[in-house]
């Protein structure tokens, strides 16, 4: 290589926050972008910075671009200028640049014919007489420096050469001479003049590129570092790059590949004559007025940034600020050919930025493969098979059944996990375990098919919507939040609207746990259902991922993978602090309230509720149950909450775990009854809600403790109930008598008009008829409704909507105060997921079953943010997002 890294002890510190900037530079090396026009970025420090950082940085940036310090061929083409290297200007640094591209091509050889052609020019002289005789020596070096990259002409001109000298003679070996040599060389000088380059001549204000080229020749009137030779020959280069990296066909063996950017890494411009600030200055003048697509350059200032750099606009105070704001310019057009990014003066003190950047993945393109022939020759040989296979009487087709197809796949544990458009292959395991499923599938597929040939953006559903053998709790939430997302589909497809873009639905099946949903090292050959979507983007036109459902280390690793891979995720169901904290994917969004919020309105609830009060004492004994291995979700509440009521009375802890093997509901049941009845306590129940069944079952079983006197319940609230609980209260108050259950929901059915549930109700009865409509489904109908919004909101500006368009809306725009069945939502750059979310919760009683909600706190359905709660002369102030439970 040709810097090698600054000694530790020298290395600059990184700016906070450094580390999303680096990423979001990977991002777009290796994937590009839509837009024409990418503007050159500047990096410098903010007074008071180490103004060493963005020369360091981008030394740095080499090694990560390269895939090895031994190996010349690069993960993306890049170029490096350093004015400590070169000298004599513009011309050396535009000759490196080159030579350093056709060496570090990932895939392929890069061919510059225009910028060669050009540069040839220079070189050329100019010969004297009439116009067409002062052209001919640079037409004869054109067409030698074109035998030199054309092997046909040159083998065509060796062989006319080898007869004459041999076995031809007089006017047959003319005619051979001519029609090898002479007719390419006559069609070449043709093309120069009539066709070829006709934007140099537009540069040089001349009617053809050979007429052009009388003035930048070794004769001609401009000099080697006039700015017109500079802005040809970068425009050539750029030409050529842009024939690099176009859409091949399908039948090209670059098809899928060449997805990169063409990186120049300039570490400092600060020298006035330096090539760093000269091929800079060059950039942004023909930048400005033809497009730079896709090179991207990347430039270090530690003293004042040249006039033309036009200062970014970002928020230095939030993480994400300037990583969003660069992502943005990046991608969309704009009239500013260079950006000055100005970084933060406050150092990241704890190395975290550093580790993060030198620890993390690597930038990863698509390389050569020898199979990559095969499509261009095999695929036109199989299709001719395939049409005389089918036109073969049906009598004579082979017997054997069709294969399972890939994208659904049978595991160990008895499920089948992939993604699926209801017709292509089956989720659902045989028999009824599988029949909700199933029927979720066939409703899928008839909304699918109702869709119109023509444009369409597909969501994807990504939930757990499976039980592994053997386990027979309450079936997976997924499933009603799905039924929701189905809902809303049918309702957007069959309205009319101005820009109306039909919605199409995926499901992927994650299986249980979220086992398969994203690539695990421990299994490196299993499914991986993240990544089975990331390759159906392009073909199924995927617009977003949905559902998500559960916070899980597992579920956290697919949507990190989903957000590598440029696709926004909108999380329903989702509560883990993890989730939403400062390193969560930068396209991730949920429309549920965090731990973090629920944990507070938990405490405060029990301490002031009087129907706490009335089944317990005046300070309520807290037994949590939670799961110690669940550290993304339970094991999160739980810290959450301990720290909010420590203040308000007593706890006891119980573990208890949701995976088969370790703790077991009847191991804890009579631990659990005997500690509520001595601290005449209630049960705080924050583990996973489809294992909440089979506590209950355990604890009536149990007898003694777990059986109270007639006329008195044991009261427990939980983070969430089982979907059957809420559907069918009577049913649940006569399954356990023993108990009185409280349980959180993000909304509830209230007697307002304006409350958007109402309306979701039908909606999801249209559909679904005798199905109940919950708060669950509400969530799936409005992460559908949302993502449906903001691709309409972008079709008059961009007809066609991609991934990252739908990102940075949210984060540019955002939506607010959108009136969701699941509650009034807000999301934008500042928000992953609704600030002060509407918190309900909800009673059922004994002995009747008959339901009553007891908190409403947060933005509730009239738009306004509830400061109380309860009922008076009884009520309490509500929990604010920022201030947890209020105190006494």
């Amino acid at each position: 290589m040709p810097h090698s890294p600054t000694p530790t002890d020298s290395t600059p510190a990184y700016p906070r926050w450094s580390d999303r900037l680096i990423r979001q530079l990977d991002t777009f090396a290796v994937r590009r972008s839509g837009a024409e026009r990418v503007p050159a970025l500047v990096l410098n420090r903010q007074d008071g910075g180490d103004p060493r950082w963005p020369a360091y940085v981008i030394r740095e940036y080499e090694h990560r671009l390269a895939r090895g310090h031994d190996n010349a061929h690069g993960r993306v083409p890049h170029a490096v200028v350093d004015d400590a290297e070169l000298s004599g200007g513009f011309l050396p640094a535009i000759d490196r640049v080159a030579l350093r591209f056709q060496l570090t091509m990932p895939s392929g050889r890069l061919r510059l014919r225009a910028f060669h052609t050009c540069r040839a020019v220079l070189e050329s002289e100019r010969g004297t007489g009439d116009l067409q005789s002062q052209q001919q020596p640079i037409v004869d070096t054109l067409y030698s420096e074109l035998l030199k990259r054309r092997r046909t002409l040159r083998a065509g001109a060796h062989v006319a050469d080898f007869l004459g000298q041999h076995l031809l003679t007089g006017w047959l070996q003319g005619i051979v001479a001519a029609a090898a040599v002479g007719v390419p060389k006559l069609m070449y000088r043709w093309f120069l003049r009539h066709r070829g380059l006709k934007w140099a001549a537009d540069e040089c204000r001349t009617a053809n590129f050979l007429d052009a080229a009388l003035s930048f020749c070794q004769e001609g009137e401009l000099d080697r570092e006039d700015p017109l030779v500079r802005r040809i020959l970068l425009r050539a280069l750029l030409t050529d790059l842009r024939k690099a990296t176009r859409r091949r066909s399908r039948l090209s063996h670059l098809w899928a590949r060449r997805h990169w950017s063409f990186v120049v890494l300039v570490p400092q411009i600060d020298a006035a004559d330096g090539p760093g600030r000269t091929l800079l200055g060059t950039f942004a003048e023909l930048a400005g007025d033809h497009p730079s697509r896709p090179l991207l350059v990347l430039a270090g200032c530690a003293g004042p940034p040249p006039d033309y750099a036009v200062p970014l606009s970002a928020d230095l105070d939030r993480p994400n600020g300037i990583a969003d704001k660069v992502f943005a310019v990046l991608s969309e057009d704009g009239p500013e050919p260079v950006r000055l990014v100005t970084l933060p003066a406050e150092d990241d003190t704890e190395g975290t930025a550093r580790n993060k950047v030198e620890k993390g993945g690597g930038i990863t393109v698509r390389k050569d493969h020898p199979l990559d022939w095969a499509r261009p020759s095999v695929l036109p040989a199989l299709a001719l098979a395939a049409a005389a296979f089918y036109l073969l009487p049906v009598s004579l087709w082979p017997g054997a059944e069709r294969p399972e197809p890939p994208s659904c796949v049978t595991v160990p544990t008895g499920e089948r996990v992939g993604i699926t458009d209801g017709e292509q292959c089956d989720l659902a395991v045989p028999g009824d375990p599988g029949k909700e499923l199933r029927d979720l599938e066939h409703q899928v597929a008839e909304e699918n098919a109702r869709i119109p040939d023509g444009r369409y953006r597909t969501l994807v559903f990504l939930a757990p919507l499976s039980l592994q053998r053997g386990v027979y709790d309450d079936p997976p939430l997924g499933l009603q939040i799905l039924r929701g997302a189905i809902a809303q589909q049918h309702r957007l497809n069959a309205g009319v609207r101005q820009n109306k873009m039909p919605v199409r639905l995926l499901i992927a099946n994650t299986g249980q746990y979220f086992q398969y949903g994203a690539h695990d090292d421990a299994t490196p050959k299993g499914p991986d259902v993240a990544q089975m979507i990331i390759d159906r983007q392009r073909e199924d036109h995927i617009a977003a991922v949905i559902g998500i459902t559960q916070s899980r280390r597992e579920s956290l690793r697919a949507v990190q993978e989903l957000d590598r891979a440029g696709i926004p995720v909108l999380a329903n169901g989702v509560s883990g602090s993890t989730m939403v904290g400062p390193d969560s994917p930068q396209r991730y969004f949920q429309i549920s309230a965090p731990d973090t919020r629920l944990g507070p309105v938990f405490a405060d609830f029990i301490h002031h509720s009087p129907e706490i009060r009335h089944l317990t004492s005046s300070r309520p004994h807290a037994v949590v149950v939670y799961d110690p291995t669940d550290a993304s979700f339970s094991t999160d509440l739980r810290n959450v909450f301990l720290h909010a009521y420590q203040p308000y009375g007593g706890i006891d802890e119980v573990t208890y775990s949701e995976k088969p093997g370790a703790t077991t509901p009847d191991s804890i049941a009579t631990d659990v009854c005997n500690k509520v009845s001595a601290t005449h306590g209630i049960v705080v129940y924050l583990a996973r809600s489809g294992v909440l069944p089979s506590l209950l079952n355990a604890m009536q079983s149990a007898g003694g403790q777990c059986q109270p006197a007639e006329g008195t319940t044991i009261p427990l609230i939980a983070e969430s109930a089982p979907i059957d609980f809420q559907l069918r209260p009577a049913r649940t108050a006569r399954a356990y008598p023993y108990m009185t259950l409280f349980y959180e929901t993000p909304n509830a059915p209230t007697s307002d008009p304006r409350d958007p549930y109402a309306q979701f109700t039908q909606d999801f009865a249209a559909v679904f008829g005798h199905l109940s409509a919950d708060a669950d489904a509400a969530g799936g109908f409005d992460t559908v409704g949302i993502v449906s919004k903001v691709i309409e909101n972008l079709l008059p500006a961009t007809p066609d909507v991609q991934p990252n368009d739908i990102y940075l809306w949210l984060t540019a725009h955002g939506v607010s105060q959108y009136p969701g069945a699941s509650g009034v939502l807000r999301l934008d750059a500042k928000n992953k997921y609704p600030p002060d979310k509407a918190v309900y919760i909800r009673e059922i009683a004994q002995p009747s079953g008959a339901t009553a909600t007891l908190l409403s706190c947060g933005i509730l359905p009239d738009r306004q943010n509830r400061a109380t709660w309860g009922t008076a002369p009884d009520t309490f102030p509500c929990p604010r997002e920022d201030s947890g439970a209020p105190s006494d």
